[in-house]
This record gives C-alpha cells, sequence and structure tokens, in this order.
C-alpha cells in the first residue's frame, strides 16, 4: 500500500516521514487559527471504538475541546459521519487496513492543521506497524505556529530498541521547531524500561518539554504504569483531569493549556 492511500486528510495534504518537517510559510486565513490566549486539548486512545458509547463520549469530549488526539482509530462509516456532522477538521495517519478499513492516529481540529507530517514504525514481534502524525496550527497575534505530536508508541518488543527509535525520529522534528509544543498519546510505557526512556528523551534539555501532572489516580495501570501522557513546551497548564469513561480501555487525558507570552 502506498503512502497516498495511507494519508488521509479532510484538508489538505500530508507528508510522509519527513525528518525537516516543519510549518508551511504561507499567510494562513485568520478564521483558521487558535486563540492567543488558551485552548483545550484531549489524548485519548480510542480502543478501536469497540465498547459502547463511544460516539457519545467522543462527542462530549469534542463539543468540550480545541483538539483531539485520538490513537486505535479506526475510520469507519459512523466516525466518518461523525466527522462530517460535527464539521471538524481532521488528518490520519493509517498504520494498516483491517478488513478494508484505515487504522492509526487521527488528530482532529475545530481549525484545519496548515501542515501536517507523518511517521510509521514496525513492531518487531507483532508486525503490526504504529504511526504518529505531527500538525502544526497557527496562532492569532504571533508568528509561531503550535506543534501537536500524537502518537501510538511501539508495544511488543523484547527491549526497547525500536520503541527508543520511534521516539528519536519525533525528537528530531521537535528539536527543530520554534514555538510552543504540545506531545501527547499512548506511549505504551508499561515498564520501568520504557518509562525510564521516554523520560530521558523528554528531559533532554534541548526539547525543553515538561509532562502534564494529572492529580488523579483513576487512570487504568498496566503492571503499575500508565500508558498514556501528555508533555508541552511554551504553555501554562491551567487545569488537568483525566476522564473516566466505559466506552475504551483507557481514560481521556484532558488538558486546559494558557499560551505563555513570546518574552517570557
Amino acid at each position: 500500500m502506498s503512502d497516498e492511500e495511507q494519508l488521509l486528510s479532510s484538508s489538505g495534504e500530508i507528508r510522509a516521514n519527513d525528518p525537516y518537517c516543519s510549518a508551511a510559510k504561507t499567510e494562513p486565513n485568520p478564521a483558521e487559527m487558535l486563540n492567543a490566549t488558551e485552548f483545550t486539548l484531549v489524548s485519548w486512545n480510542i480502543y478501536k471504538e469497540n465498547k459502547e458509547g463511544w460516539k457519545k463520549d467522543l462527542l462530549t469530549l469534542s463539543n468540550a475541546s480545541d483538539l483531539i488526539l485520538l490513537q486505535e482509530a479506526y475510520l469507519t462509516q459512523t466516525l466518518n459521519q461523525f466527522l462530517v456532522t460535527s464539521g471538524q477538521k481532521w488528518d490520519m495517519i493509517s498504520a494498516f487496513r483491517y478488513r478494508g478499513i484505515h487504522a492509526g492516529v487521527m488528530t482532529i481540529g475545530d481549525i484545519p492543521a496548515q501542515t501536517s507530517c507523518a511517521q510509521r514504525a514496525t513492531e518487531p514481534i507483532a508486525f503490526l506497524p504504529k504511526s504518529s502524525l505531527i500538525n502544526y496550527y497557527p496562532i492569532r497575534n504571533t508568528q509561531h505556529t503550535l506543534l501537536v505530536a500524537n502518537i501510538h508508541a511501539i508495544n511488543f518488543t523484547l527491549g526497547i530498541k525500536e520503541f527508543s527509535e520511534q521516539l528519536l525520529h519525533i525528537k528530531t522534528v521537535l528539536a527543530n521547531h520554534q514555538g510552543p509544543i504540545v506531545f501527547g498519546g499512548d506511549f505504551n510505557t508499561w515498564s520501568d524500561q520504557r518509562e525510564l526512556a521516554l523520560d530521558q528523551l523528554i528531559g533532554n534539555e534541548e526539547l525543553g518539554l515538561h509532562k502534564v501532572d494529572f492529580v488523579s489516580n483513576e487512570a487504568p495501570l498496566v503492571w503499575g504504569h500508565r500508558l498514556d501522557h501528555i508533555f508541552f513546551r511554551g504553555l501554562k497548564v491551567i487545569k488537568a483531569e483525566i476522564i473516566p469513561v466505559e466506552s475504551s480501555d483507557h481514560y481521556p487525558l484532558k488538558v486546559q493549556f494558557e499560551f505563555v507570552p513570546e518574552n517570557e
């Protein structure tokens, strides 16, 4: 299957496996720019839409947020109709097809991304591809853009080589960005070794990222570890919450961010 068949968008072109992915230089439409003050973002592994109630929960989340990062999204007729009805813009990197249905990560927004880039990695044991999506959103009254990276990390490995390589590919893009960043998704950090690898990458001073601290302990754990995380830079957390749902084996992470003035 070609890249062109797997890169899906409601609004434009997605560049595949571009290590130098950066925001477009074109002047965006003022109506298609993020509020320069604050925005709300949700990250959620939607569990292939296998459980009842996912559509209702997704509607509730989308009504209360500006950006949604989905993992294990299946572009079914039901999800596609939801996107059409909501009028939201979306981009998707299809890691694979299941019974003809695209499956992967999807980022949904009230405004279209100015640029989108996709990355893929294949698990060495299960041979199932995992994907990452990097979107750039223009911000009102500033020359900078918000970089939003959405990841479903490699899961089944004997060590962390492939897991670390996937993170390093994303790091290359993040390190080249001048401006605020949100990096979220299902990181599959189910072991101490994986958490350490992630923390070493994110804790790198070059990136300047911080982890959102969710006070609630309600999120499902795998072997005592959380799988889902959100990291940020150039932003201030106003409110962070984990939202219990029965429509997935993951709980949505919801964060209200405030932009930090460029001179701070």
